[in-house]
């Protein structure tokens, strides 16, 4: 039997095709390249335009003052749930008084501010 040699012209054929293979190869990947570069410089921009932004808007923005209202009351309801876990409904008066207090704050400050 004899071998069956491939003719010369498929050879040929494959390498021209691996080298085109290989240079198209080449081209994707540098294109790749640019690509992730180009993302990268405006990934960098964007972030630098939102710190810049943020920077601005919190320049505008006033900060809030807060003062705890109601402390006293709020610490005695709290003592009390403590020492009636049970029998919460001791604790009635003073949640009243709690929440009544919160309430002339709350009506304070939206008449006032």
């Amino acid at each position: 039997m004899k071998s069956k040699k491939r003719p010369r012209y498929w050879l040929d054929n494959l390498e021209n095709r691996e080298k085109e293979l290989a240079s198209i190869s080449s081209f994707y990947k540098e294109q790749l390249e640019i690509l992730e570069k180009r993302n990268l410089e405006n990934y960098k921009q964007t972030a630098e335009q939102y710190n810049q932004a943020a920077t601005e808007a919190e320049a505008h923005i006033r900060p809030r003052q807060t003062a705890s209202l109601c402390t006293e009351l709020q610490a005695k309801v709290l003592q009390c749930y403590r020492e009636n876990p049970q029998q919460t409904l001791h604790c009635s008066s003073l949640a009243k008084q709690y929440m009544a207090c919160v309430q002339q704050a709350k009506s304070s400050l939206t008449n006032h501010g």
